[in-house]
């Protein structure tokens, strides 16, 4: 694949990411570990139905997918939402569980989303620290 070629697909990524705020805030929640899809709606506050439509556009873009390991039967968590899919030959449970992000999720992350989001912290932490000298201004006076 040709260098052009390479940075016309990173860009259809980055793009399909940020046609909507939401995704963005979808692939900052899965970035640390796998989530279950009802755990990152409710930590990002949106329906699970909008969360299926959002995740289903990034599975197509190929940034995000549903995490699978191998596991002892003892070391399986007891969480809803674990799929059990079958054992290896050496006894051990193949399951699935949350959705995480593909290395190429994660390399989008790490050169974009990371740096938009550190940006808006502190923004909003320079606003409320303005804010909190402005009412301890009004209370001197």
């Amino acid at each position: 694949m040709k260098k052009k070629e390479k940075k016309k697909a990173l860009f259809e990524k980055v793009g399909l990411i940020f046609r909507s705020p939401i995704r963005a805030d979808i692939m900052k929640e899965i970035s640390s570990e796998p989530k279950r899809p009802i755990d990152i709606a409710e930590n990002i506050g949106i329906q699970k139905q909008t969360l299926n439509y959002h995740l289903n556009e990034l599975k197509k873009g190929g940034l995000v997918k549903t995490n699978q390991e191998i596991l002892d039967e003892v070391e399986i968590p007891s969480d809803r939402g674990i799929r059990i899919n079958g054992a290896t030959e050496d006894g051990k449970i193949k399951i699935s569980y949350g959705v995480t992000l593909t290395k190429k999720g994660k390399d989008i992350v790490n050169n974009f989303l990371n740096q938009l989001y550190e940006e808006e912290f502190v923004n909003k932490e320079e606003s409320k620290n303005i804010n909190d000298i402005k009412n301890k201004n009004k209370e001197v006076e």
